[in-house]
């Protein structure tokens, strides 16, 4: 009897799932537990189990497909391979033709991809879809990688290491670092999973703008439909744009006293030892400190309009999203009660999030339920920018490079960090004094974050 899988609702609230790669395809058999397919949901990239060991006979929906929970998925003998397989349409360039084909496994675990020459090398590699593509477009075998992910993931970063292994670090590379708001001089966090555009953040003395990586804006030239994250953020950008009357407030604030209190507690941090918390305490901690506990003081801005424009919605927690730029494109995990989190405990949940959606192993309900975002474009070398609102919040903080400026200190001019610091809320429940109000309140606790201590 053949039996029939459907996309089930792996999320809370799921309504549909795009079908992004096959692992399978027809003819090939299966084992319990195996995965199938991978499939996009909010953001997040689930692999979806085999419900039984048998042969495929059916792939029912090609990959790039959107359809509803319940959409029969793929067709599976139970019995083995009885009679002919049904023709899939799988893509060519899918995860099965990358992969190789495969062979049975005892139930419940992985099973051996085949190599060309026909010898089993072990279990499936872990990777998501676009490390496999770079793989494929840089001709590395994926089986002859270690991974450096959580669970062994293999991340972009270890197959551009297996083509271009890292020269052995000078005492001058070693000594900087690239974290999250473009600083320098303090070792790299242990938790970085990919690698920064460069090795020098931007606006170090001495250091030239951060360099591009190397396929982005790359793109054959016709018509591509809109797929993955893409079409969500695509869908997401055009609903804040169209829906959203913006209000952006633009300033800039003097970093000297924010960059010497990171110093410092990084300097506590690793005379105690923990030198893990010390690595993932940033400037953008710090700045994500200041919006979280201003939110506190400013509870309509941590609000959102209802779809129909007819009400609004004050939260009861600070929910902050992170926006994190991937090989993929922008995801936004989310630090719960940011707010009531000291600083080392939000370092460490900011760092993990990060990682997990670089390495595109974040769950979709980490994706969810963010009241207010903040958005550290600087990190790419920018000052200042229009960041869009996204649905379901009130307003966005973004922040730029910091850079050493001409400022007015004591009637003279002189050379001093500065953090440019961007505010857009939506004008429907945000006038300019509530605006204002807010973004120079935020701008007070960076000029001063011993106020932090204080719980703002």
């Amino acid at each position: 009897m053949t039996l029939r899988f459907a996309l089930p609702d792996v999320g809370e609230g799921l309504h549909e799932a795009e079908i992004v790669r096959w692992l399978v395809g027809p003819g090939d058999v299966v084992a319990r537990d195996q995965p199938l397919v991978e499939i996009l949901t909010d953001k997040a990239q689930v692999e979806l189990p085999s419900p039984a060991a048998g042969t495929v006979r059916l792939v029912a929906i090609p990959e790039g497909t959107v359809v509803p929970v319940g959409t029969v998925l793929v067709e599976i003998d139970p019995a083995g391979t009885v009679g002919s397989p049904t023709v899939a349409a799988v893509p060519a360039g899918s995860a099965r033709a990358e992969a190789g084909p495969v062979v049975p496994a005892s139930p419940g675990r992985g099973v051996p991809a085949v190599a060309a020459g026909g010898v089993a090398d072990g279990p499936r590699p872990k990777a998501s879809p676009s490390t496999r593509r770079h793989a494929v477009h840089l001709g590395v075998d994926l089986r002859a990688v270690q991974g450096s992910g959580p669970g062994g993931r293999i991340l972009r970063s270890d197959v551009d290491a297996a083509v271009s292994p890292a020269p052995a670090p000078t005492s001058s590379a070693a000594s900087v670092s690239y974290d999250s708001a473009g600083q320098t001089g303090q070792p790299a966090p242990v938790a970085q999973a990919v690698p920064a555009p460069t090795s020098v953040g931007p606006g170090s003395v001495g250091s030239s703008a951060p360099r591009v990586a190397p396929l982005l804006g790359q793109h054959p030239s016709g018509t591509h439909p809109l797929r993955g994250i893409r079409r969500l953020t695509a869908a997401a950008m055009t609903q804040s744009w169209s829906t959203i009357p913006h209000i952006t407030g633009m300033d800039e604030v003097d970093a000297t006293a924010l960059l010497d209190a990171r110093s410092r507690l990084q300097r506590t941090l690793a005379d105690r030892g923990d030198h893990e918390a010390a690595a993932t305490l940033t400037p953008l901690v710090l700045m994500a400190a200041a919006v979280a506990r201003t939110l506190r003081r400013f509870p309509l801005v941590n609000a959102a309009v209802s779809a129909d424009g007819t009400a609004v919605t004050v939260y009861d927690e600070v929910n902050l999203g992170i926006a994190v730029a991937t090989p993929d494109g922008l995801i936004v995990p989310v630090i719960r009660t940011a707010d009531r989190l000291d600083l080392v405990a939000l370092a460490t949940a900011m760092s993990a999030v990060a990682t997990a959606a670089r390495a595109r192993t974040i769950g979709a309900d980490t994706l969810r339920g963010g009241t207010f975002t903040i958005t550290n474009y600087g990190a790419l070398g920018g000052r200042f920018a229009t960041p869009l609102i996204l649905p379901g919040q009130a307003g966005i903080m973004g922040f730029g490079a910091m850079r050493e400026r001409p400022v007015v200190l004591d009637g003279t001019v002189v050379a001093r960090r500065t953090l440019p610091v961007v505010f857009s809320a939506d004008h429907r429940i945000i006038d300019g004094d509530l605006s204002v109000a807010f973004q120079e309140a935020v701008l007070a606790v960076v000029a001063d974050p011993l106020t932090l201590l204080l719980g703002v």
